[in-house]
């Protein structure tokens, strides 16, 4: 009987008024449709602060990757209040900081901010593999 492999449940930022939570949203999208499409599932962090059941039940069995905008880091404390283990944190201020990429607006990211958001991608799908793998 094969046992079935856990999923990585990613969760990105819900900052709606925030151009970085923009970013978080797009790249999680991306890691989901298109990087690592067998090995993760999109959280919902509504219906997990609502503790929809079957919510709260994936959250406290399967690893999250939480795509946080900012440093408040409100998806790893949500995560945390439901006894769910984080598996990884991306955080997209400091990837901005770091690689001087500035979205242009939520509504039209413009080429910087398409880029951030690949690169957000990027190592949100690496950040997935090690969960996955294991690796530390």
């Amino acid at each position: 009987m094969e046992v079935a492999k856990k999923k990585v449940a990613v969760m990105a930022c819900n900052g709606l008024d925030q151009i970085l939570g923009t970013v978080a949203r797009m790249a999680a999208y991306k890691v989901l449709d298109e990087l690592r499409t067998e090995s993760t599932v999109l959280l919902c962090p509504p219906a997990l602060i609502a503790e929809v059941e079957e919510d709260v039940e994936f959250v406290r069995e399967n690893p999250v990757l939480v795509i946080e905008g900012c440093k408040h880091e409100c998806g790893r404390k949500i995560v945390e209040k439901f006894d769910g283990e984080i598996g990884g944190i991306v955080r997209v201020d400091m990837h901005a900081e770091k690689s001087g990429l500035n979205p242009e607006s939520m509504r039209e990211l413009g080429s910087e901010g398409e880029r951030l958001v690949e690169l957000i991608a990027e190592t949100a799908a690496n950040e997935v593999d090690r969960i996955v793998g294991g690796a530390p």
